[in-house]
């Protein structure tokens, strides 16, 4: 039984809850599809009398009346698929089509349908205008080699050439499978661009087989969805796509010129190309034709400016400064691409659906959110790692809390801010309740500080013990990783009221450690859990069932408002792949 499963007695129906359901239903409907075809299907032989028969049943399948067909014989363009078709390479000029891992796949489906032409006028016309339309994922049409095929596809129309008929399947198939790793792995591999990301996509197998229910069917759109990530704002960054690329087709907005803040009652052009520049994000919702006075700063533009900041992540103030004109001049273009290359990432970690309940930190947001049932039911402030001490990007699972936790000192922090102090200052270390012990194993011996060996600190471990003052705070909730990364408490509160909080080591301080208790451990009641998190005295409780976590790093976002919202760069990684992403 899941944590939260033991105190809920009603539940409303959550309008996302029940969309990701009927998506399971069609997958599942969708996977029987692909099954049944694959379990009636018998090997083929390469005789001609095998193919002859093969391509008789391949031109009843998958047919529609569309007045539009294919001239070339299907049996001689099979002789010439077999030739071209090699399991390491693909013997053919073709453009865009020797891409790695394709050649393998290609071989092995068209070798179990005995080398025959797959695609039909009608689902070849699909497979174009699902590829035309890719932008709106975020993804470069031109990145396919859709005029190739439109070229092949007019002659096959026109022409009896085998040779031609070939090409064109061939293309097609490597298309199709080109577009399917690309939505369920992403454009580009993390692993090629950081070394701190550690959610690596899950390529999914046998892909020929998705091909061979896609031409099979005929519903292309159906096969590709398959691949599709299932986290909500998946879809949600993807109604943006279309807003922002018509916004940079026409010019974007105006750039603000000029210095100095800007405060309700200035009057100015600046104020006036601030009002213009605001009202194309929607931020301003009035129009030319509303606006009385447009160079003065008046209450409207105040509130639009404010809206602004808040999808910014900066702080709400009348005051425009100069960080928010910094904001503000960031090109469409340049927005639309952070859209693109954040959907690029959700499809790094997101293959298939989402468990219905887990925890999700997002860094540049400094957020957590917990997600039950498919619907978010809090939400947090975090404090994340500094530039020098980034937090790491991956998923786990949280098995058990600490409540009044040890904390041990790691050795960098030890020796670049403890034991200098400590040295200079006799007091320093009981001052702060600090512990030294003379080893890191489970036996090791608490000594006096009088009996340090200050030429040999590194067979020393230091450690804080468990109270308000710990800088773990009361309790600390793990899920054991490489990283020694964690979710803990701190009694360094006040930088929650920062709006940028980049300030610990790497690990992730929470700002409501007691309500994230409750709800892990709803076998306690309220006082129970504050008892543990007040106590002097160290105790592990695990969790009843362990519960997903994810540490992402998403740049742009959706809020609950329907708002696009766009965050600081904190660790430099939109950086390394924002030229990767030309949507238009």
């Amino acid at each position: 039984m899941l944590p939260h499963q033991q105190r809920k007695k009603y539940k409303t129906v959550n309008s996302f809850a029940l969309k990701q359901t009927l998506k399971k239903m069609n997958r599942l409907i969708y996977y029987l599809l692909l099954i049944l075809p694959l379990y009636l299907m018998t090997a083929c032989n390469d005789s001609d009398n095998s193919r002859q028969a093969a391509v008789k049943q391949s031109n009843g399948n998958g047919e529609e009346n569309t007045g539009i067909s294919f001239q070339y014989s299907k049996e001689e363009a099979g002789r010439i698929i077999e030739q071209w078709v090699d399991s390491t390479e693909l013997k053919t000029d073709l453009p865009k089509i020797n891409e790695e891992g394709v050649a393998e796949d290609i071989f092995t489906f068209y070798s179990k349908r005995n080398f025959i032409p797959a695609w039909n006028a009608s689902t070849a016309s699909r497979l174009v205008k699902i590829t035309q339309n890719i932008d709106q994922e975020g993804l470069n049409p031109a990145s396919y080699p859709i005029d190739t095929i439109q070229t092949l596809m007019q002659q096959a129309q026109q022409e009896n050439s085998a040779e031609t008929g070939a090409k064109l399947d061939i293309l097609l198939s490597a298309t199709y499978l080109k577009l399917a790793d690309v939505i369920a792995t992403g454009k580009v591999k993390p692993g090629n661009f950081y070394k701190s990301w550690h959610i690596k996509p899950e390529a999914p197998d046998t892909l020929y087989t998705h091909l061979q229910e896609a031409v099979d069917n005929g519903d292309v759109n159906a096969s590709l969805d398959y691949f599709r990530p299932r986290f909500d704002q998946y879809e949600k960054l993807q109604q943006y796509i279309e807003t922002y690329t018509e916004i940079a087709k026409n010019g974007g907005w105006p750039k603000i010129d000029g210095t100095g803040e800007l405060q309700p009652g200035d009057s100015s052009q600046r104020v006036e190309t601030i009002r213009q520049r605001l009202h194309l994000s929607g931020d301003l919702t009035s129009g030319p034709a509303e606006w009385t006075n447009p160079a003065v700063y008046d209450s409207s533009l105040v509130s639009a400016v404010n809206n602004f900041q808040l999808r910014m992540g900066l702080e709400v103030q009348p005051a425009i400064t100069s960080e928010v004109i910094e904001a503000m001049n960031v090109p469409a273009e340049t927005r639309l691409k952070q859209i693109a290359l954040n959907l690029d990432r959700i499809r790094w970690f997101s293959s298939g659906d989402m468990p219905p309940t887990y925890v999700l930190v997002n860094l540049p947001e400094y957020k957590l959110q917990v997600v039950e049932d498919g619907e978010k039911i809090k939400t947090m402030k975090v404090v994340v790692g500094k530039q020098m001490n980034s937090t790491p990007i991956f998923s786990d699972k949280i098995q058990y809390a600490v409540f009044s936790p040890y904390w041990n000192v790691p050795n960098s922090i030890a020796t670049d801010e403890i034991w200098p102090k400590a040295r200079n200052n006799p007091g320093y270390l009981s001052q702060r309740h600090y512990e030294v012990l003379d080893g890191w194993g489970s036996d090791a011996k608490i000594i006096n500080p009088s009996e340090i060996d200050w030429d040999n600190l590194r067979n020393y471990r230091i450690r804080q013990k468990p109270g308000p003052w710990n800088s773990l705070g009361r309790v600390k909730f793990m899920f054991p990783n490489d990283y020694a990364i964690y979710l803990h408490d701190t009694p360094a509160d006040h930088l929650f009221d920062e709006y940028t909080r980049a300030f610990s080591h790497g690990c992730i301080r929470v700002e409501e450690p007691a309500w994230l208790a409750d709800w892990l451990f709803p076998q306690y009641n309220r006082q129970e859990v504050r008892s543990k998190m007040n106590n002097t005295n160290r105790d592990v409780v695990s969790l009843e069932q362990d519960v997903p976590v994810y540490i992402l790093y998403l740049t742009s976002f959706v809020d609950d408002n329907g708002n696009i919202n766009f965050r600081e760069d904190l660790y430099e990684l939109d950086k390394r792949l924002t030229p990767q992403f030309d949507v238009i």
